[in-house]
């Protein structure tokens, strides 16, 4: 990925590296550098090993799945996320994602984080994906990222990693979520950088394959 991304730099205009300093956010100056540029989905810690990889794509890395939430999927601006509700007494699954009766429970409608999504969701999954890596896709929501390397977002606190994560547009109630608990103490930083990581890799790589698609298209024009 970096050595494509070198040559097609310019046409990255809504992503720019974060390096020390990055005392905007509070953090201090100096020391190894590593950009998160070079992570790509298939770097990230992989997902639920019992899933197939059609499943993996729109679903949450083994290591950020927290084993102590409801387990239920959700849609998390169509990347796949897990529930950040606590479950319910004996359950696996919040109260919200047990509601519908047997057979019929919310967490159904996206699956478990351990299991398959169900067929018409995941073309729903499918039909966003393309959609962000099409022309279509509406990149202003973008605009305002930036690349942070883990060493670096672990450097800042927890109330610089909210101010990064707010400023580069991070949203959503997932973020709202994981924003109120690294304010209160009650989350965990390393979790919350590990998603905010695998969120930078989607969304690069997704640009990345969009640009693929654009150049392949031109030079298709220009043999017709």
């Amino acid at each position: 990925l970096a050595s494509f991304l070198a040559p097609h730099s310019r046409h990255l205009p809504g992503y720019c590296l974060l390096l020390r300093p990055f005392s905007s956010y509070g953090g201090r100056e100096g020391g190894p550098q590593a950009s998160a540029a070079a992570e790509t989905p298939a770097a990230a810690a992989a997902a639920p090993s019992g899933l197939s990889a059609r499943y993996r794509r729109f679903t949450p890395a083994e290591a950020a799945i927290d084993r102590g939430l409801c387990l239920a999927r959700t849609w998390a601006d169509g990347r796949g996320g897990q529930c950040q509700r606590f479950p319910a007494s004996g359950s696996l699954f919040c109260k919200m994602h047990l509601l519908g009766g047997p057979g019929q429970e919310q967490w159904r409608v996206h699956g478990h984080v351990d299991g398959p999504i169900p067929e018409d969701m995941y073309r729903k999954f499918e039909m966003n994906a393309d959609n962000r890596g099409g022309d279509k896709v509406d990149l202003s929501a973008w605009k305002k990222r930036r690349l942070v390397s883990r060493e670096d977002a672990m450097d800042m606190d927890p109330r610089m990693l909210v101010n990064f994560t707010k400023d580069s547009g991070y949203s959503g109630e997932k973020w709202k979520i994981i924003r109120e608990r690294l304010l209160n103490n009650t989350g965990d930083k390393a979790k919350a950088v590990e998603t905010l990581l695998q969120e930078q890799a989607s969304d690069l790589w997704t640009e990345v394959m969009r640009i693929q698609r654009s150049e392949g298209e031109a030079r298709a024009r220009l043999l017709q």
